[in-house]
């Protein structure tokens, strides 16, 4: 496992067949099946599947 959740997420999403790709001009930015999403919104994504535990803490 990595230190990095949104790369952690990344893999989580490749290992149910999502292509994933870091933007490479912005590392917050990623692109996830030809669709933009921030580093956010692919936690939430691997969240909302039941790919990674989300925080028990609201921020």
């Amino acid at each position: 496992m990595s230190d990095d959740p949104f790369h952690e997420a990344a893999e989580a999403l490749r290992t149910i067949g999502r292509n994933v790709e870091p933007t490479g001009d912005d590392l917050g930015l990623w692109l996830v099946d030809g669709k933009q999403l921030c580093d956010a919104d692919l936690l939430a994504l691997t969240r909302l599947l039941g790919l990674l535990a989300g925080s028990e803490t609201i921020h």
